[in-house]
């Protein structure tokens, strides 16, 4: 437990929710407010959640070994090595000008498409690079958690996140979208700043986890040549540009229906009554076109990545499933945490004491309070892990005490700001949890070094929130 501090938190908070289920009687509102009745977690349900969160979360921890094993292979090409060095060599003396794209890309990312667990496909590439410029592996995790936390803060056209709360508040995208604008850009600063002053003041620049970068490996053809980068970038982009496409909430957020009528036709098209491509894509695909897919179609994506990589780079059957082995190895803690905290989420929905522990912070006044509600939504975001859950288990709640509509376009903003607070500092963050894990990073070491980020990220925050409200 010294050596995994991380794995003790998250432990830790998992028996504290039993303990919760045991202490308050459960809430819930459907139609009405039903409380009062105690239920708290058995023995036999602190043994049965875990296999239940496996079973309803578990292709997150398949999409983060196929990751894993996306890079054991591209390892092997031995271009993976070649690329990082050139990204160093094109930055170097320019590192201010690496860490504005890295933070700006990622955050607008997650703003646009909602991205969050699946972006850790960046994180590999991302780690090597940064390291071979020199500076640590906390510098890594607050870039890469940062840019995240901070497009959750801003989050404009993300279905899974702004797009979720629409759905229960009944609001649109454009609802104080310069409010959340306003968050992006002045969180994208903060975080640029800090990352900044982090660097200037590492006057030693050294290598401090060797392991965590590409090795170098030289790969030649039969005839001696040593074989081309551009087809694994290629590849790489391609899979890039399929996760932002195939997030993008295009008729939602910019009615364009281009990619599912595209969708519907494919699936249609049929030669003497038998549809073809509808029995090739199989029955998951029937439903989903490009701007609804989540991490089970990026497994499916990835792993054709993994395989025409092994192909055009020749690497035997036996040597890929190697190399694939050895890749997921590196990720098997990061996947076990991320489902791991779901848990937690698996006890407040069959024991559902959150609402019964926000209540009276929910009820100190009458109608809408930006204080009690953003602390509300920022514990509910803990417990709840993610928007949908947040959304169903407290909102139906709060827009009973709520009943004035125009104030709802806030109560949306309020609850992705604090899902971004709480994904940048709560033991349940699965990006969190996998990204330090994968780095070796203690929880207790990154709360050291992200509680100043996290509490101007929150003064900004509320000062929005307070300047609306005034408005």
């Amino acid at each position: 437990m010294k050596k995994n501090n991380t794995l003790k938190v998250l432990l830790i908070t998992i028996l504290f929710t039993y303990l919760l289920t045991w202490i308050f009687p459960i809430s819930y509102y459907n139609g009405g407010l039903y409380t009062d009745v105690r239920y708290p977690a058995g023995l036999f349900d602190i043994f049965n959640y875990p296999t239940l969160t496996l079973y309803y979360f578990g292709q997150i921890a398949v999409y983060v070994l196929t990751v894993g094993a996306f890079y054991g292979v591209l390892n092997k090409t031995g271009v993976f090595r070649k690329i990082c060095d050139r990204i160093v060599n094109l930055f170097k003396g320019k590192e201010i000008i690496f860490f504005s794209t890295i933070v700006v890309l990622l955050s607008v990312i997650v703003a646009f498409c909602g991205l969050s667990y699946e972006l850790i496909f960046l994180l590999p590439l991302l780690a090597s690079i940064i390291l071979l410029m020199g500076y640590d592996k906390m510098t890594i995790a607050i870039t890469f958690i940062g840019s995240i936390a901070v497009g959750f803060l801003g989050s404009l056209f993300a279905s899974a996140i702004t797009g979720t709360y629409m759905g229960t508040l009944a609001t649109s995208y454009t609802d104080l979208i310069w409010v959340r604008i306003v968050m992006l850009v002045i969180g994208i600063l903060i975080l640029l700043l800090n990352i900044f002053f982090r660097i200037r003041k590492m006057d030693t620049k050294k290598v401090d986890d060797k392991e965590l970068i590409a090795e170098k490996i030289e790969v030649k053809s039969k005839k001696g040549k040593v074989k081309p980068s551009w087809p694994a970038i290629l590849i790489f982009d391609l899979i890039l540009l399929l996760m932002i496409i195939g997030t993008l909430d295009f008729s939602g957020a910019f009615n364009i229906t281009i990619f599912e009528d595209f969708h519907e036709n494919v699936m249609s098209f049929a030669i003497k009554d038998y549809q073809i491509f509808a029995k090739i894509l199989g029955s998951t695909m029937q439903t989903v076109s490009l701007g609804s897919w989540s991490g089970i179609e990026f497994i499916t994506i990835m792993l054709l990545a993994t395989l025409i990589l092994s192909l055009i780079y020749r690497i035997k059957l036996s040597d890929m499933f190697e190399d694939y082995k050895e890749g997921a190895k590196k990720f098997a803690l990061p996947a076990l945490l991320m489902v791991l905290a779901y848990t937690v989420l698996i006890t407040v929905s069959n024991n559902p004491v959150i609402l019964t522990i926000l209540k009276p912070l929910l009820t100190i006044t009458d109608g809408f309070n930006s204080v009690t509600l953003s602390l509300s939504m920022f514990i509910g975001s803990i417990f709840n892990i993610d928007a949908y859950y947040t959304s169903s288990a407290l909102l139906p709640y709060v827009t009973s005490i709520i009943t004035d509509t125009s104030i709802y376009p806030l109560v949306g903003f309020i609850c992705q700001a604090m899902q971004g607070l709480a994904l940048l500092i709560a033991p349940t963050s699965i990006v969190l949890l996998g990204v330090i894990s994968y780095l070796k990073i203690s929880y207790v070491e990154w709360f050291k070094n992200i509680w100043k980020i996290f509490l101007e990220l929150f003064i900004i925050a509320f000062i929005l929130i307070t300047i609306v409200v005034v408005l």
